[in-house]
């Protein structure tokens, strides 16, 4: 469900509106405090949510194109007003999720390559005739610096793999202690130390030798 509003600690409110045109506004009771206009992206602009950030220091706008392709802006939130901080492209890609890091200093991104079906005969096959996917990016913005890491996740077939079985996107859902980084995969719960491999290898079950 894409969240089209956020509540603040001091009861101030954040809203989308995005029927028309794409306005966020900083509401305090009644009164639009702030509105922000956002440009439509040349993409096209297909729909998108609002995530704070847990200190509420932040607010993300993540929005996709209706084409595979996602984007996100981050705004720091002032007392008067929404201050756009970080603006990314598209990027291919659907189903994405966020979370940010403890410090806030970063914004975590899973961004799956497709919410399936995974065929086998589209997988890609390695150096000792394996067969994997390319499921997912894992994408790092440091907000400050405004640089962006970028890990590849790679999953391997298994003997009772069937195409319709990972049609569940991953989902990021928490960060533990700056330490690990926490997702929701189709198969369960995966747990990943930072910093991330440059490739991260998921094998949810082994595939027998032929």
């Amino acid at each position: 469900m894409e969240e089209k509003s956020v509540v603040l600690r001091d009861k101030r409110k954040i809203v989308l509106e995005d029927d028309n045109d794409i306005l966020i506004s900083l509401i305090s009771g009644d009164k639009i405090i702030h509105a922000f206009h956002v440009s439509c992206p040349p993409g096209g602009y297909g729909g998108g949510m609002l995530l704070l950030s847990p200190s509420e220091q932040y607010l993300l706008f993540s929005f996709y194109s209706g084409e595979s392709e996602e984007a996100c802006m981050i705004f720091r939130i002032h007392a008067s007003c929404l201050e756009s901080v970080h603006a990314s492209g598209y990027l291919q890609g659907e189903g994405a999720s966020y979370v940010f890091s403890d410090s806030e200093e970063f914004l975590y991104q899973a961004l799956p390559v497709s919410v399936g079906p995974w065929y086998e005969e589209d997988a890609e096959t390695d150096e000792n005739e394996n067969l994997y996917f390319k499921f997912c990016e894992i994408n790092i913005l440091n907000i400050k610096s405004k640089t962006v890491e970028r890990h590849y996740v790679h999953v391997f077939l298994s003997d009772d793999w069937e195409e319709d079985t990972w049609e569940e996107p991953p989902r990021l859902t928490e960060i533990t202690d700056n330490r690990s980084l926490c997702m929701a995969m189709p198969w369960g719960r995966e747990e990943l130390g930072l910093p991330l491999d440059d490739v991260v290898i998921f094998r949810p079950g082994e595939r027998k030798k032929s």
